[in-house]
């Protein structure tokens, strides 16, 4: 394969931005996401790739549920203390809301979704999770969601 030729066309997969959040030695963790597709209507699935060594993928391994907060075109503040993976603590300067099921959720985002992992398969320096969404709401009808295209496909 010619990865200078296909990086750029495997970047124009347009994906959205996400922060997937979690629980892990009672803990809130979270990571900046990309990788998140839905997989199905009945019932409500999605995918979500992730690094196996992250947190949050502890996190979903050992609770078996994650938030996935998703990102609105006016969220470009949230993603700083998200996207580094090494941040001590990317909820220092984020207003979280209660919820029932104790998972961290960011105020004023898109929307909100819980999510139940139903299986991990492994796919090279990934693994995809298959979640179960079994709540969550639209926050903001006015929002439009974050969308993004990279330019080299085999890289963030």
């Amino acid at each position: 394969m010619d990865k200078e030729k296909v990086a750029p066309a495997i970047g124009r997969i347009t994906s959205g931005l996400y922060i997937a959040t979690g629980i892990l030695d009672d803990e809130p963790v979270g990571m900046l996401c990309s990788f998140v597709e839905q997989a199905g209507f009945n019932p409500p699935m999605v995918t979500i790739a992730l690094a196996p060594d992250r947190r949050v993928a502890e996190a979903a391994r050992e609770s078996k549920r994650i938030g996935l907060n998703i990102l609105s075109a006016e969220n470009n503040r949230l993603i700083g203390p998200f996207a580094n993976p090494n941040s001590e603590n990317p909820f220092e300067d984020v207003e979280l809301v209660d919820n029932d099921y104790q998972l961290p959720q960011l105020a004023d985002t898109l929307a909100f979704l819980v999510c139940e992992l139903r299986n991990e398969i492994e796919a090279g320096d990934h693994h995809v999770y298959l979640f179960e969404i079994t709540d969550g709401e639209l926050l903001d009808t006015q929002l439009e969601p974050m969308v993004r295209v990279r330019k080299n496909g085999f890289s963030y």
